[in-house]
C-alpha cells in the first residue's frame, strides 16, 4: 500500500500484551504516542512524555500510532473565477500545517490533510475571487488572503493551517488582456494623433489670420509704415529706401505738374473765372512742383506783393519788400 504524503500518522502497530515490559517504546522529538486501550480509549504522550513501564501493563494498550507534530509543507495550485466567470485567476497556494492534538487525529481518523482541507480552503478563496474583474488580481490576492486568515480552516481536527497565496492571470486571460491592451493603446494613438492635427490645423490658421492682419494693416498705413516695418528687420536697406522715397515724391510732383499744365493748356479754368493774384499763385504753385519734380527747391520765396503784381513781377528780381526803391 502506498503511503499517503500528508498523513499525519507515520506509524500504526498492534501491540502484543507485556510488550514493552522488557523493552521501553521508541522515542521521536516530533512525534506523539497515542495508545488506544482494548475499550478503545486513547491515551496520548507528547514527544517529551514517555509512559511508564506500570502504565504499559496495567493499562493494557492494543494499538499504537504516532502522529507527527512537526510543521509540514503544501504546494497547491487552483484556478479561481474572476467575477462573471468568464475567467479565471491562477492561484499558487504554499501551505504549512501541524497537529495540534494528536488525540483528536486519532479518534477522528484524519489520515489525509490535503483531501480534508482543501475543499475549505477553495470554497473561501473561489468565493473572494468572484467579486473582482481579471484585470484586478491585486485586489482579489488581498481579499483571498484576508479571507483565510479570518478564521481556522481545521481546528476542530486538531490542525493549525497558514496558507501564502500568489493570485496571477492564467494564460487565457493574458493572452485576452494583452489584445484589449493593444486596442486601447491603438485607440489612445489615434485620438493622440488626431488631437495633433487639430492643433496644428488650427495653429496654421491662427498664423495665417496673424499675418493677414498685419499686412493689411500695414498696406493701410502708407508708403511710410511699410518701409519702416521693411527696415526693421532689414536696417541695410536704408539708402534703398530713402532713394525709392524720393523716386516716389519726384513722380507724384511729376504728376502735379502735368495735371495743372493740362488744365491751363485746356482752358477748362478760363480767364475771367481767376483773378489776377489767383493765376499768380497758381504759376508759383506751378514753379515749385516743377523745381521739386527735378530735385530743386525755390531760394526764395514768393511774396505777397509779388501776388499782387502779377506775373511780370515774379519775373523781375525777386527782391523782398523791403529792397529797391
Amino acid at each position: 500500500m502506498t503511503p499517503i504524503v500528508n498523513d499525519p500518522v507515520r506509524a500504526e502497530r498492534t501491540l502484543h500484551r507485556f510488550e514493552y515490559v522488557r523493552n521501553r517504546p521508541p522515542a521521536f522529538a516530533e512525534r506523539a504516542l497515542v495508545y488506544l486501550t482494548s475499550g478503545g480509549r486513547p491515551q496520548t504522550y507528547l514527544p517529551h512524555q514517555q509512559p511508564t513501564r506500570g502504565e504499559l501493563v496495567s493499562k493494557n494498550f492494543r494499538t499504537l500510532y504516532e502522529v507527527d507534530m512537526g510543521i509540514q509543507h503544501m504546494a497547491l495550485e487552483h484556478r479561481l473565477p474572476s467575477e462573471g466567470d468568464a475567467s479565471f485567476f491562477s492561484a499558487e497556494t504554499d501551505l504549512t500545517w501541524r497537529v495540534t492534538d494528536p488525540t483528536v487525529i486519532v479518534e477522528k481518523q484524519v489520515r489525509d490533510v490535503r483531501a480534508l482541507i482543501e475543499p475549505r480552503l477553495l470554497a473561501r478563496m473561489r468565493r473572494e475571487s468572484r467579486r473582482y474583474p481579471i484585470e484586478s488580481s491585486a485586489d482579489a490576492e488581498n481579499a483571498v488572503m484576508d479571507a483565510l486568515a479570518s478564521g481556522p480552516l481545521a481546528a476542530d481536527e486538531g490542525l493549525e493551517i497558514h496558507c501564502q497565496v500568489r493570485i496571477s492571470l492564467d494564460a487565457e486571460a493574458v493572452s485576452q488582456l494583452s489584445s484589449l491592451r493593444s486596442i486601447d493603446y491603438s485607440k489612445m494613438r489615434t485620438r493622440s494623433e488626431h488631437e495633433l492635427t487639430r492643433l496644428r490645423t488650427r495653429n496654421d490658421q491662427e498664423e495665417m489670420e496673424a499675418r493677414s492682419t498685419f499686412y493689411a494693416t500695414l498696406l493701410s498705413q502708407g508708403e511710410m509704415a511699410r518701409w519702416g516695418a521693411h527696415l526693421a528687420q532689414n536696417p541695410g536697406d536704408i539708402p534703398l529706401a530713402i532713394s525709392s522715397i524720393r523716386e516716389d515724391e519726384r513722380e507724384a510732383s511729376g504728376n502735379q505738374i502735368r495735371l495743372i499744365e493740362k488744365l491751363l493748356d485746356t482752358g477748362v479754368i478760363e480767364d475771367h473765372m481767376v483773378e489776377e493774384t489767383a493765376r499768380a499763385a497758381l504759376e508759383g504753385v506751378k514753379s515749385r512742383l516743377n523745381d521739386a519734380g527735378q530735385g530743386r527747391t525755390r531760394k526764395q520765396p514768393i511774396y505777397r506783393e509779388q501776388l499782387e503784381q502779377g506775373p511780370r513781377a515774379q519775373g523781375g528780381e525777386g527782391a523782398g519788400p523791403g529792397e529797391g526803391t
